[in-house]
C-alpha cells in the first residue's frame, strides 16, 4: 500500500473504533498506528537492495510487532 493509502485506512479504523470515545483524535491516532509498520522505510539508505527487500515489510508487519507495539 501507499503511503497516502495506510495514512488514510488507519484514520478511517481509528474512527470506526475509537471515534466516538475520543472523537477526532481518533483519525490521528489511526494514522499514526497506520504508519508505524512502514517507518522500516528509513532504514532503506543503510541498507543494499537485497538486504532492503528482505527486511522491508518484514518484523514491523509481523504480528509480533504489533503486540509488542500495541500498549505504546
Amino acid at each position: 500500500m501507499d503511503t497516502i493509502t495506510q495514512i488514510a485506512l488507519g484514520a478511517a479504523v481509528g474512527e470506526a473504533v475509537l471515534g466516538r470515545k475520543v472523537g477526532n483524535k481518533a483519525l490521528l491516532w489511526g494514522a499514526v498506528g497506520g504508519t508505524i509498520p512502514d517507518l522500516d522505510v528509513l532504514a532503506r539508505p543503510l541498507l543494499s537492495g537485497v538486504e532492503n527487500l528482505g527486511f522491508h515489510r518484514g518484523f514491523s508487519h509481523s504480528i509480533l510487532f504489533a503486540v509488542m507495539i500495541a500498549p505504546l
